[in-house]
């Protein structure tokens, strides 16, 4: 057994005797490890030729930034979607897809989360989910012309949204998981995070868990080349989802190419399914 290993297991060993309080305070230590991001970069809907909102979402004390599109009513059934980004992303690079989105007689919203671009600090797990909470009162108030509420994760976002899903009202019309890991610590093993540590943190975004909750129809959205999140962690997050389900597999696209590169082949699928 190496130095190092030995101060890792004594550390852990402390951490574990000083109970939930010692749980906290280490998961509080890693959070922005798995809650990385920067400021919200120069884009906006403006940029792709769209008019657009800049809305000011209240949650609690905090402020947060995001963009607004609002597509034609014309569709039988309006639809709004609302964006639950992934990691080291923000508003900024979702300008793309609302254009996509857009132009397919779709409206949406994609916001960041507290710490995230431009909105309020700090960015914590409990914070982020206490925005999905009200981002999502938000967009239901906005919108309310629109037949179908419908919500999108990709990849981190769908930790928050996930573990909110019970507090939104009314239940939204269709839910996509797109790109989704297993849960927190099994996301942060990919990371290279020690197991030991991993075990002590409080797995507070356990998707395989949550989505159990989910009461709307329900499709998980995985890519087979996707080389950040493994489509296993995606077929283990859909097993565990109630019926009404179904899984959308998914050939050739990476990881964000329904942001960078948005294309019939990434979202017609998705929206077949919303329509349906």
């Amino acid at each position: 057994m190496t130095r190092l290993t030995r101060i890792v297991l004594i550390a852990a060993l402390i951490l574990g005797l000083m109970g939930l309080n010692g749980c906290a305070a280490l998961l509080h230590h890693f959070e922005p490890q798995f809650l990385e991001t920067e400021r919200n970069g120069p884009a906006t809907p403006e940029t792709v030729g769209l008019k657009y909102e800049r809305i000011k979402v209240p949650s609690g004390p905090r402020q947060l930034d995001g963009y607004l599109v609002r597509a034609p009513f014309s569709a039988k059934k309006p639809m709004a979607i609302l964006i639950f980004h992934g990691v080291k992303e923000t508003v900024s690079d979702w300008v793309i897809a609302q254009r996509f989105l857009h132009d397919k007689g779709v409206s949406s919203m994609v916001f960041d989360y507290s710490g995230h671009g431009d909105s309020s600090k700090p960015g914590t797990f409990q914070n982020l989910n206490e925005d999905a909470v009200a981002a999502y009162s938000f967009f239901v108030s906005h919108f309310p012309h629109a037949t179908q509420f419908c919500i999108l994760g990709h990849s981190m976002g769908n930790g928050p949204m996930l573990a909110a899903i019970a507090k939104y009202n009314p239940a939204p019309a269709r839910v996509v998981v797109a790109n989704p890991f297993t849960s927190l610590r099994d996301e942060g093993a990919q990371r290279g995070t020690w197991r030991i540590v991993l075990w002590l943190i409080p797995d507070v975004w356990n998707n395989v868990e949550n989505i159990a909750h989910v009461r709307s129809p329900v499709t998980v959205v995985h890519s087979d080349t996707d080389a950040v999140i493994p489509i296993a962690m995606g077929k283990r997050v859909f097993a565990a989802a109630p019926a009404p389900k179904k899984m959308i597999t998914l050939h050739g696209f990476q990881h964000n190419a329904l942001l960078k590169e948005p294309s019939k082949g990434w979202w017609s699928p998705v929206l077949r399914y919303l329509r349906d």
